[in-house]
């Protein structure tokens, strides 16, 4: 379970705190009260004891019946949680909704940065590996992104930023997929422009030394020498710890490129 998660799961422990957990088989309980709270406890226990399905039912029946309960700002929350421990498309697809429902209505609740974490961690959840579609990594991103500008401060701070350089490295890596598959073709420039493209929009990527790795070899097997200098001294610069850095210094050595002046070493930065 990840940091995020204990966290919340504390959380959902402590929203539970006083409640009557349901029995297993027992159905949920409509009360006859306009506040629905033995359904909301009900719905609790349930979360408690990660019957996820269950507990979803039973906050969606109090948001469709109890539409003046005090308990609804605690019910959307727990129902994006709920749906998104279900961990299926379909039931992150709705964890999603759920969280942005709960951002729609309450936007000065104090739990407002934990739900936009969570639609970027559903976004997560559905991401595809580096060689396939990467709509929901592109999503997921984003709402990392929201989260860091609207709640800078936030507690979570920590843990989201370990979640987004996945994301940011499993975008980058299928850019670099596309790159190597260009350079194999003998495709340089094209390769060289996504590799550059690469190192623009994903700045943290932990791809870096491959991508300027790419600029300097298309350059240098398109004959421009100075150029490839230029970026295989950056190999050695700004990734002295690269499993290409040997290759870099015996391409120099060798005088596969000549070394750069230091206004063209200055000029890729």
């Amino acid at each position: 379970m990840s940091a995020i998660l204990r966290r919340t799961t504390a959380i959902v422990g402590l929203l539970a705190v006083g409640a009557v957990s349901a029995c297993g088989g027992n159905p949920l309980v409509l009360p006859a009260d306009s506040a629905g709270t033995e359904l909301f406890q009900q719905s609790q226990g349930l979360m408690q004891e990660e019957k996820w399905s269950h507990a979803a039912e039973g906050f969606d029946t109090l948001l469709r019946n109890y539409p003046t309960s005090p308990h609804l700002p605690q019910a959307r929350l727990s129902l994006g949680r709920a749906y998104y421990e279900q961990d299926s498309t379909s039931s992150l697809i709705l964890a999603v909704d759920a969280f942005r429902n709960f951002l729609t209505y309450h936007p000065s609740h104090g739990q407002v940065d934990y739900a936009q974490l969570m639609i970027a961690m559903s976004y997560m959840s559905m991401m595809r590996s580096p060689d396939r579609d990467q709509s929901q990594a592109v999503e997921a991103l984003r709402a990392f992104e929201i989260f860091f500008e609207d709640y800078p401060e936030s507690l979570y701070g920590d843990d989201a930023r370990t979640q987004m350089q996945v994301v940011v490295d499993n975008l980058s890596e299928h850019e670099l997929k596309v790159a190597e598959f260009q350079m194999g073709r003998g495709r340089y420039s094209a390769a060289r422009e996504r590799a550059e493209y690469a190192l623009r929009k994903y700045a943290a990527t932990s791809f870096g030394c491959d991508f300027v790795w790419i600029v300097g070899e298309t350059h240098r097997r398109q004959g421009d020498s100075r150029q490839a200098t230029i970026y295989f001294q950056r190999i050695l610069d700004e990734h002295p710890d690269c499993e290409r850095v040997e290759e870099v210094r015996d391409n120099l050595r060798q005088g596969g490129a000549t070394q750069p002046s230091q206004e063209d070493a200055l000029g890729f930065l």
